[in-house]
């Protein structure tokens, strides 16, 4: 009832008339009828609070914001005025808060290692036939089973495959051998990084080759210069040459690359190793044989500019395609066979084969490969014909790639189709030397495996 009441009367307004003239132009005639919502709003009100509004108050509170819409509507039509309002009240503000600053900017040189920013971590490093390059970490190459598929490595066209692989450290620098002969030095970590599938980066775009120049082999380095004082570089080339040199040749190598071996024409690198004076040296054939000798019986050469001697006498259509370095051993080749064939004998003696006992692993085009003691390697002098390492007959292809493994390494081929399978070492059945070897990987009939890297445990 009191709510239609206040909607239904008409209340007169000729005192306050001017008021509403100030804040509103239309015209209200000499009555004024209240909304709905200002009779709710008056409703709402405590009766104490309606008695105490006086006229004259409310008289003064409209002149007031009538001159202070006056006022700010002044200020929105001028552009001046308006960058004069936002200038006073920024014043105002610096005025009341503002304090002295308490640090003090100067001009300092930025001294810091960018390494130290990089993940320290196993990665991967591959290299195409075409000159591609990149990096990946260990992490994402999954194990398999030997005699699986694989799965997608690097994308490769117009006929590009994998050629080099690697497994090192992120802060290690590599070296880098040219088809010419030249070495060039790169961190690990400044090789883009890509995923498993991708095709990398040219290395044209890393080093400073010279057109139909390509690198034929990478080295990993130890991360600590140190240690390089007792090591020694061996060179190990296509036709069956091979040097030793001291690493510390190679301790300083410019930017645009330095001198490693001078080569034949019809010649090339095709693996460097680092090695030790009591260590032995295996170089292996595509055709399957192979011939081991002792790194001390190698003399150390002073200069880089030599073509090297002979290491194995090759036979027709042969070339070298691998070169490993083992430890040597005391331990004569035919009792540390017979002892672990019959399990007799000594038991001290027995415990010391085994705990000594190596494995070279040969791995074919096709995907078969086994592993063999390296007490069946017997050592003998550089420049021989050599022995049966693998039987590379018609289903085994030659041979792509030959090294020595522990049971605990893992391993990971790749083919030119741009697949890779990553396995245990362990699940590769051993065998003797002249044998074929079981499946590791299972290759389309137009595919071949091309690289295999070993895995250390250590590494792992």
């Amino acid at each position: 009832a009191a709510k239609k009441s206040l909607l239904s009367k008409k209340w007169k307004i000729n005192k306050t008339n001017k008021l509403i003239k100030l804040i509103s132009s239309e015209k209200s005639g000499s009555n004024y009828s209240l909304s709905e919502n200002q009779v709710s709003a008056i409703l709402e009100l405590k009766l104490q609070k309606l008695t105490a509004f006086g006229i004259n108050e409310i008289e003064t509170e409209i002149k007031k914001l009538a001159l202070m819409i006056k006022e700010y509507e002044k200020i929105l039509k001028s552009k001046k005025e308006l960058f004069k309002f936002i200038v006073d009240e920024l014043t105002k503000i610096k005025d009341k808060f503002s304090v002295k600053r308490r640090t003090r900017i100067t001009n300092a040189v930025l001294n810091y290692n960018i390494e130290e920013t990089i993940q320290k971590e196993a990665v991967v490093v591959t290299i195409t036939h075409k000159g591609y390059i990149k990096r990946g970490s260990l992490s994402s190459v999954k194990i398999q089973k030997r005699g699986g598929k694989g799965k997608a490595g690097i994308k490769t066209r117009d006929e590009d495959y994998v050629v080099q692989n690697l497994t090192t450290s992120s802060h290690a620098p590599i070296l880098f051998f040219s088809t010419q002969g030249l070495v060039y030095k790169l961190k690990a970590w400044k090789i883009p990084q890509g995923t498993a599938s991708s095709k990398g980066k040219t290395l044209f775009n890393l080093l400073p080759l010279k057109n139909h120049q390509s690198i034929s082999s990478i080295m990993p380095l130890p991360e600590n210069e140190t240690e390089w004082k007792k090591l020694y570089v061996v060179f190990a080339t296509s036709k069956g040459k091979i040097r030793k040199n001291s690493l510390e040749d190679f301790l300083n190598i410019q930017s645009t690359g330095k001198i490693a071996m001078k080569l034949d024409d019809d010649d090339k690198i095709i693996d460097v190793k680092i090695c030790r004076e009591d260590q032995d040296i295996i170089l292996s054939t595509r055709l399957g044989k192979c011939i081991r000798f002792m790194s001390k019986r190698l003399r150390i050469f002073k200069g880089r500019s030599s073509k090297g001697i002979k290491g194995i006498e090759l036979g027709n259509e042969d070339k070298v395609i691998s070169l490993s370095v083992l430890d040597s051993t005391d331990i004569n080749p035919k009792l540390a066979k017979k002892l672990l064939k019959n399990g007799s004998g000594n038991k001290d003696r027995r415990s010391e084969i085994i705990a000594k006992q190596k494995y070279i692993l040969s791995i074919t085009e096709n995907g078969f490969g086994k592993r063999t003691s390296f007490y069946d390697y017997r050592v003998t002098n550089r420049g021989g014909k050599g022995i049966i390492g693998i039987d590379t007959s018609s289903r085994n292809g030659n041979v792509a790639a030959s090294f020595p493994v522990n049971e605990g390494d893992e391993v990971i081929l790749s083919t030119d189709k741009g697949k890779m399978i990553r396995c245990e070492v362990k699940g590769i059945r051993v065998a003797g030397r002249n044998t074929q070897g079981v499946r590791i990987f299972k290759i389309s009939g137009d595919e071949k495996v091309v690289s295999a890297i070993k895995i250390e445990e250590n590494f792992i």
